[in-house]
């Protein structure tokens, strides 16, 4: 057998050098490499294992062919030493016939050592003078037992007599030892099991040289090779010339090791082009940004512009406070005060609306709601919230109308209006899902006045409803507030919940003798101590006012708004 495709004496190049490089050399450094590597636990070798199987495997095929030609030589060897016992059985008997006839003991026995004298293989002889074994023998000799088995021969002992007719006198039992044929078996398989072992041995050496040759050699190279490349060059290739499964591998290691040479050679440049591209889309969006920041921050200045005036609030309330917070830079939440006439005891609307989307949507949603609700109110002249909140709800179901085709586009808003009379010394409230809280301190109360189940604008709100009027008398010390439900719902606290009623009407009552700065400043606190790392989940607004009727109004009370 020929051992062709291989060239031992240069197993790799180096594009870099154009000459041989030792493969059992430690590992150069690569390119941008420090020459060291992650060495792995060293283990037995792929040949040490392979020579192990095969030893192994040939041991266990040795074995079982010596046990298999043990038993059929033990079998031969067996069965000839039982042929020469019944031979020799047959012999004996012929020649104890006249002794026995004669009961002549001492001739007996003397035969009986001479047989055992002459055949070691003879453990114990015994003949009794009669057709069977009853009563003891007439002559018997035996030798120490062995530990292997033995063999029975029975004859019977006959005489022939002056008719020639031949007659039985005893029977003759002789017991043959089968140490002898053991014996001979192991003398007969010593050669064979040497012939098998050196045999074995020509064959690992033979397996063992060619499977390091053919296989295990070229692994080696490619395993150095691989290790070679993993710490930075690539530039090594193989030499092939086999077509077989190693060539194979060989052709498919050098394919692998020149595409990452073309990767590592371009892909600095590639990693430098995609920065750049990176870098100038970066900017591209930064400049994006800022515009889109600057436009939004321009909005909220816009969205900031329709709130109520400060100082025409606190002219017209005894206290006053809002705490007005998008969620974004701009929201969908915002706060109401319109003045019905010029005197300083004409009525008023104040109210805040909670419209949907938040952000940019929201904030839109806001200036087109503002815009109706000044339609709206010049169109009502007695100031009616229930009718102001039915006008506002068709004119922006009609302003959305274009919309309704999408099944996505569905927009409205909530809202709670209050009318102000102090000549008349009462408030008239209508809601869409906004209620009214009123804080009585010296009754120690905090009641709800809910609004209506009912959304403004959005597809599902009646067009015909009609809003409920509730009317609650003004009093000094009594304190009004509106919210939207951004600060009710807020999460918060260590499971996440929202603000709550509970809490809320508790830290109304609980702040009602305070003045409205401070009241805002408490709900301010309150609020960031239960949101704590929690993101701002919604629009809030919080609008509290005091008002008392105009004849007991004093107009040096006011107190300036303030405004968040």
């Amino acid at each position: 057998m020929s051992v062709t495709g291989w060239d031992d004496t240069e197993s790799y190049e180096s594009l870099r050098s154009g000459s041989d490089r030792e493969l059992d050399d430690p590992v150069a450094p690569g390119p941008g490499g420090t020459g060291t590597a992650a060495r792995p636990k060293r283990s037995a070798s792929l040949l040490t294992r392979v020579i192990v199987m095969i030893v192994g495997c040939t041991l266990l095929v040795g074995m079982v062919s010596m046990a298999v030609s043990a038993i059929l030589v033990g079998q031969q060897q067996r069965e000839a030493l039982v042929h020469r016992a019944e031979l020799i059985g047959t012999l004996q008997a012929g020649a104890l016939g006249q002794a026995v006839w004669e009961f002549d003991t001492r001739a007996v026995e003397e035969m009986f050592r001479g047989l055992m004298a002459q055949d070691p293989a003879v453990r114990s002889v015994r003949v009794w003078a009669s057709s069977g074994r009853q009563g003891a023998p007439l002559a018997s000799l035996e030798r120490p037992a062995d530990r292997a088995g033995f063999t029975t021969v029975e004859r019977t002992v006959s005489i022939t007599g002056a008719d020639g007719q031949r007659s039985s006198v005893g029977l003759l039992r002789l017991d043959y030892s089968l140490q002898e044929a053991d014996n001979a078996t192991l003398t007969a398989l010593a050669p064979m099991a040497g012939l098998v072992f050196f045999s074995l041995l020509a064959v690992i050496g033979m397996i063992s040289i060619l499977l390091n040759r053919l296989v295990l050699a070229p692994l080696a190279r490619l395993t150095r090779s691989a290790g070679a490349i993993a710490t930075g060059d690539y530039r090594i290739r193989l030499r092939n010339t086999r077509s077989d499964e190693i060539g194979q591998l060989t052709s498919a290691f050098n394919h692998m090791a020149s595409t990452v040479h073309d990767y590592t050679m371009t892909l600095e440049q590639r990693v430098t082009e995609r920065t750049e591209e990176l870098r100038q889309s970066n900017e591209q969006l930064g400049v994006v940004n800022r515009q889109v920041m600057d436009s939004i921050q321009y909005a909220s200045l816009l969205q900031a512009a329709i709130l109520p005036d400060e100082r025409a609030m606190a002219r017209r309330l005894d206290e006053v406070f809002a705490l007005w917070r998008p969620r974004d830079v701009v929201g969908g939440d915002f706060y109401i005060f319109r003045e019905l006439g010029d005197g300083p005891d004409s009525d008023f609307l104040i109210g805040v609306a909670d419209c949907s989307g938040h952000g940019v949507p929201g904030a839109f949603m806001t200036m087109m709601v503002n815009a109706v609700l000044d339609h709206v109110v010049s169109e009502t002249p007695d100031g009616d919230p229930a009718a102001i909140l039915g006008g506002l709800n068709r004119m922006v179901r009609a302003a959305l109308a274009r919309g309704r085709e999408n099944p996505r586009f569905d927009n409205g808003l909530d809202i709670g209006l209050c009318l102000v009379r102090p000549r008349s010394g009462d408030l008239r409230f209508a809601g869409g899902r906004i209620g009214l809280h009123v804080v009585d301190p010296a009754a120690g109360t905090v009641a709800e006045i809910k609004g209506d189940p009912q959304s403004l604008g959005y597809r599902r709100s009646r067009i015909d409803h009609v809003f409920t009027v509730h009317t609650v008398p003004l009093a000094p010390g009594v304190s009004f507030y509106l919210t939207t439900d951004g600060f009710l719902d807020q999460a918060g606290g260590p499971r996440g919940f929202g603000f709550g009623n509970r809490r809320f009407d508790a830290m109304l009552l609980e702040q009602a003798g305070q003045p409205m700065a401070d009241r805002k400043t408490a709900f301010a606190r309150a609020l960031a101590n239960h949101q704590g790392d929690r993101p701002q989940r919604d629009d809030i607004t919080l609008l509290g006012f005091a008002v008392t009727p105009a004849s007991t109004t004093n107009p040096q009370s006011s107190q300036a708004m303030a405004v968040q």
